[in-house]
């Protein structure tokens, strides 16, 4: 089994606290939750087992307990704390790119964008805009109209257009998700976070 150790120590962890929250779960119920093969469940049950952060406790002839060792704690706060410093890494990331792609906006003498498109990268934008001092007329998002984001009532593409409005940070590293969005919009200025 050819794993990297990144996903490893995610599904280690899932696992770990899957067994905390619940040591009753059969390996088949696990497999479900974390999403992964029973195969895969049983390899590193048997592996934290050896290794010693889950004991394994006999309730019945017919069904059995995982219970988390202080070993087994231990690894699970490290997960944890890997796991947090890795999503932190990316979420930097994710704002230098962002920044690189809207910087010219402010150069350009831009006030004000719109964003379309409600997500993790929209609010990473949403940020970068606050720090760039560029000011968000709206916030687009057909799927998700009427709900409020940070303070903003979503509107729908239609009313976006009406508005008059004409720059808008498309809030996608996807492709084709960026050339269907431009091919549509051809009246509109539309900003892509990615070529």
């Amino acid at each position: 089994m050819n794993e990297d150790s990144g996903s490893l120590d995610v599904r280690e962890l899932e696992i770990l606290e899957k067994i905390e929250n619940n040591g009753h779960l059969t390996q088949r119920e696990l497999s479900k939750e974390v999403g992964i093969a029973l195969g895969l469940i049983n390899h590193l049950l048997k592996k934290m087992v050896k290794k010693g952060w889950v004991k394994i406790k006999n309730v019945d002839a017919r069904r059995i307990k995982y219970l988390i060792t202080p070993e087994g704690a231990r690894e699970k706060s490290s997960l944890l704390y890997k796991r947090v410093e890795s999503t932190i890494h990316f979420y930097l990331e994710a704002k230098r790119v962002i920044k690189e792609k809207v910087m010219h906006l402010k150069n350009e003498g831009v006030e004000s964008v719109s964003i379309y498109g409600i997500n993790h990268i929209s609010e990473v934008l949403f940020i970068v805009l606050k720090e760039l001092g560029l000011e968000l007329t709206y916030v687009v998002d057909d799927n998700k109209e009427g709900e409020v984001w940070f303070g903003y009532t979503i509107v729908n593409m239609d009313e976006f257009l009406k508005s008059g409005a004409n720059i808008i940070i498309l809030a996608s590293f996807d492709k084709k998700e960026i050339d269907s969005f431009c091919k549509e919009q051809e009246g509109v200025k539309v900003v892509a976070l990615r070529d």
